[in-house]
């Protein structure tokens, strides 16, 4: 395996200090004062203890972050008392010149959800280190530690040591945490979340883990395509969320990135299937694009009710002032409960659904099969309007109207109530895209 393929940065580690800026650091500190605004699911008070541990004559300080006694939210306390339970260990690796204590905004909503997060800190000599896998060994080194404090010590009893391991890191910490699924592989790994990271390696047989990166497509540091070449090559299940236009740290400050890490650890580690459907909701907007690709598991059934929930902005499709008049618009809406909120999926021919309101019992139907014809409810008929292919996207799903060929889309990418639903040519965009929630 060679890794003469994968490029790291336009710049150097040491140009990057030269010109004053840093793998992470300035833009994780930034971020810090985010959390206020980080995911809302808070479970646990977090505490902290930390660790000398050493492979061969590297020492890996760590700091083991975990769920603690007390009142959710605050900073880590300490060497504060374990909560309750038993907790699934998921590691952070930080990025150059950044620290665990600057990386905050990630590692205090993943221990508040439930985990235990050994954090080391790295003195990195620069992207050359990570090259030698030098700091993928540590991380495995670290794992190991960590587990083994499940038997003795204060947080003996709390860690889960039988379902795995998940890994994270960002920038220089994105590509330790991809080596150790490719060049330095690590097979106690389920989950990871590489972050700003290069392509390390090809993927090793030897660990079957579900991955999700992040990455901001403008990142003038760690290259987006390079990050791009790395998803493409692992196998599926596996997701990717883009930051269009985002930078190499733009989305430290955005709450939808912990949010949408939180849910795929609890979701990846832990079966957690409202974790799953919270997905393409919480990292949903305008300038984000989510992607996720299952392992070839069969498609939601489409038997019962659900709600159709708009990827970009987390809104529901709603029939307009719950009329159940013929011709009334679809919208999007906040969720209310309301049945005009609700969907069933019928068959029709040729592997296409109708769709139908369940305060109504009408279905919907394109106005016509021009591009910005709107989606009305109507009286069910044999009309190819009224007929709609499913695209899956693994977590959600795109509607295309058989008739114009045309997709369900919530018109210019609009997150406001009220907005309306039409047809739009097809491009798999967030808009486009609907999660089924069961009713």
């Amino acid at each position: 395996m060679t890794l003469q393929r994968r490029t790291f940065l336009r710049m150097s580690a040491a140009g990057a200090a030269g010109g004053g800026l840093s793998l992470l650091g300035s833009g994780q500190a930034a971020a810090f004062g985010q959390l206020a605004t980080a995911p809302t699911r808070v479970a646990y008070a977090v505490g902290v203890r930390r660790y000398d541990w050493y492979r061969g004559n590297r020492r890996c300080r760590t700091y083991v972050y975990y769920p603690a006694t007390g009142s959710p939210g605050g900073d880590p306390v300490t060497n504060a008392p374990v909560a309750d339970g038993v907790f699934p260990v998921y590691n952070y690796t930080h990025g150059w010149g950044s620290s665990p204590q600057n990386s905050m905004s990630f590692i205090r909503p993943m221990a508040a959800a439930g985990f235990v997060v050994p954090a080391p800190h790295f003195n990195y000599g620069g992207s050359g280190e990570v090259y030698s896998g030098e700091p993928s060994k540590d991380v495995s080194h670290i794992l190991t530690q960590t587990l083994a404090l499940d038997s003795s010590g204060p947080l003996a009893g709390h860690i889960n040591t039988d379902i795995g391991v998940g890994v994270s890191g960002h920038s220089l910490g994105g590509m330790t945490t991809h080596g150790l699924l490719t060049a330095w592989p690590d097979s106690r790994i389920i989950s990871a979340n590489p972050q700003s990271c290069v392509d390390m390696g090809n993927p090793s047989s030897s660990v079957s883990a579900q991955v999700m990166f992040v990455h901001g497509d403008r990142d003038n540091l760690t290259g987006y395509d390079s990050a791009r070449q790395a998803y493409r090559e692992l196998p599926a299940p596996k997701a990717f969320l883009t930051f269009l236009g985002g930078s190499h740290t733009s989305f430290w400050g955005d709450r939808r990135f912990p949010a949408t890490a939180v849910n795929w650890a609890q979701w990846t580690m832990n079966g957690d299937t409202d974790a799953r459907d919270r997905l393409p909701i919480d990292s949903a907007g305008s300038d984000t694009r989510w992607e996720h690709v299952t392992d070839g598991d069969d498609p939601p059934p489409n038997t019962g009710y659900f709600n159709l929930v708009a990827q970009h902005s987390g809104k529901f499709a709603d029939i307009n002032a719950r009329s159940s008049s013929a011709g009334t618009a679809l919208i999007q809406w906040q969720s209310t409960g309301g049945t005009n909120q609700h969907f069933e999926f019928t068959d029709a021919d040729d592997d296409h659904v109708r769709v139908k309101a369940r305060h109504s019992g009408l279905v919907l139907q394109a106005a016509g099969n021009s591009t910005g014809a709107d989606i009305t409810q109507q009286p069910e008929s044999d009309t190819a309007s009224q007929q709609w292919r499913i695209v899956d996207h693994g977590g959600a799903i795109s509607l295309i109207n058989r008739a114009s060929g045309l997709a369900m889309d919530v018109w210019e990418n609009s997150r406001a109530d009220g907005a309306r639903i039409s047809q739009y040519t097809y491009d798999g965009s967030a808009n486009q895209r609907f999660t089924r929630r069961s009713v």
